[in-house]
Parts: structure tokens; sequence; C-alpha cells
């Protein structure tokens, strides 16, 4: 194995296990509201802060002051700015307005057409060829994302233009995220990028859902779950699919985000009774071919060209 097999080898293990992680988090998030009253904007501004907050110490204790430079150039700002917002803010934002208009089904499937978005972005900002393989790994994956939250029932889909708009400002805010912080990313790190990310999509959210303002009871299992879905489901995702992104192609990060539904199918049939029939099984099939086969076209098409 070359350098270039063994990058990519290693990116492909963290784009995976960024989406296992978001998929085992689903299950927390599942049973906080499911036996809590809390709300979709008191969880993102939990997470976001807790998280940001986490990265931030560590960025410290290893660079001391030098956590600030990223804001001591001016030009910073507002790229960085708009990395948190239409980034880390959006992508979770918007999900969940999908859910709300909707359900967990239609939000799940619109959200998982942010591979078209990034092809899109390959084609028209890169001026890259999109090959007509990549195409059908896409479709493919896509296919396998839909038949395992519907079970190939149409009507699990519900769509209102809020639910279709929310759904795909999810699926975009998923490609930003892959794009945005690569550039900062390399030149401040990893963790004081995704920490400060984190704290201000979390300050911004705080504005219309203050973390103070608990909206149930607390008690330690509810404490639990908290840092469960920040610190693993939120901060470990990130830095995963962050890790993921610097090592391999963002198109592959983003097809590889299939494997969060397929790890929530995974979890839900070993702890919450899922039943594992001939639907879910041809899905599970139908997500994980596209994602071995894009990886090996990758490897061959990028094998002698380094990732940038």
């Amino acid at each position: 194995m070359n350098q270039y097999q063994k990058k990519l080898f290693s990116g492909i293990c963290y784009a995976l296990a960024s989406g296992l992680v978001w998929g085992a988090s689903g299950i927390f998030g599942e049973y906080f509201f499911k036996y809590y009253s809390v709300t979709t904007g008191w969880i993102t501004s939990m997470r976001l802060i807790v998280a940001g907050l986490v990265f931030l110490l560590l960025a410290f204790r290893q660079a001391g002051w030098r956590i600030f430079d990223i804001w001591r150039e001016r030009k910073n700002v507002l790229p960085f700015a708009f990395y948190a917002l239409a980034g880390i803010f959006s992508v979770q934002f918007f999900f969940y307005l999908c859910i709300q208009e909707s359900n967990a089904a239609t939000a799940t499937i619109l959200q998982f057409t942010s591979p078209i978005f990034m092809l899109g972005y390959h084609f028209f900002f890169l001026k890259q060829p999109v090959s007509k393989t990549a195409l059908l790994y896409v479709f493919l994956a896509m296919a396998g994302v839909f038949l395992m939250t519907t079970k190939g029932d149409i009507s699990q889909i519900t769509l209102t233009p809020l639910a279709l708009l929310g759904g795909f400002m999810s699926a975009l805010a998923m490609t930003l995220n892959a794009i945005l912080p690569r550039s900062f990313a390399k030149k401040y790190g990893l963790i004081p990028t995704i920490g400060w990310g984190m704290f201000a999509a979390g300050l911004f959210s705080n504005l219309f859902a203050p973390l103070p303002l608990l909206p149930f009871q607390p008690d330690l299992k509810s404490l639990a779950i908290s840092l469960i879905i920040a610190l693993f489901g939120t901060a470990l995702a990130f830095l995963l699919s962050l890790k993921a992104v610097s090592l391999v192609s963002p198109l592959i990060v983003t097809v590889l985000g299939a494997s969060e539904p397929l790890s929530s199918a995974v979890f839900s049939t070993l702890f919450l009774g899922l039943k594992l029939d001939l639907p879910l099984i041809l899905a599970m099939i139908l997500v994980v071919i596209p994602m071995v086969f894009l990886s090996l076209e990758e490897g061959k098409k990028s094998e002698d060209q380094p990732i940038s």
C-alpha cells in the first residue's frame, strides 16, 4: 500500500466513523425527545456550546493564546462566520426544521441529496468532469437511503414547501460543511477551527433558544444524555468528518455520510427492536456498495495526484 492509498484508506475510515457516531447519537436524541420535554432549539444550542468549549479548551492547552490567531486577521471574520452559520448551525437547524414540518424519514432523504450539491460544486466551480459511474454510485446510495427510511412506502414521505426548503437547505449545509473549513483547518489546525466554528454557531443559536432556559426537569440521566450528544454526537463526529475532508475528496465524505442512516438502522435493530426485514437488508446493500466502489474509483483516479 503506497502513501496515497494509506491516506485514502484513513480518510474513508474517518468518514465512516463520523457517520457511525452520528447514527449512534441519534438513538440518544430520539430517547431524549421521547422521554423529556426537550426542544430542538435547546439541543442545538447545548450541543454546539458544550462541544465548542471543549474543543477551545483542548486547543488552548495545545497552543495557548495562539488559538485567537484565526480572529486576528480581519479577512477571516466574514468567511469564518459564514462557515459557522451556513455550515455548522444550518446543517442542524434545517434538518430539525424539516423533521418538525414533515417527519424523520423525509428529512433524512432530503438531507442525503447533498452529494448532488457536491457534484455540482466539482463541475461548476472546480471545473472537474463528473463521471457517469460516480453519478450512478451517488444515485444508488440515495436509493438505499430512501428504501432504508421508508421501506419503499412512498406515503412515509410528507412534503410541504417549508419541509422541502428545510431538507434541501440541510443538504446544502452538509456540502458547505465539507468545503468551507478546509483552508482554515490547514492554516490554524483542526481543533481551533472546529472549536471556534461550533462556539460561534452556538452563540447564534442561543439568540433563539438560550441554554440556561431548560425546557425540561433535569436529572442525572438527562445530564448524561446531553453530554453524550454534545461530546460524541457533535464534537467527535465533526472532528472525524473534518479529518476525513483533510485526507480525501469531499465527494467521498458526503457519500460516506450514508453510513449515518445505516448505523441508525443497525443500532435500532440491536437496541430498539427494529425488525431486520428484506427491504432493510436490500437498503443496506444499496448504501454499502456505492461507498466501496466510489472509494475505489477515487483511488484509481487520484493515485498519482496529491489531495489539496
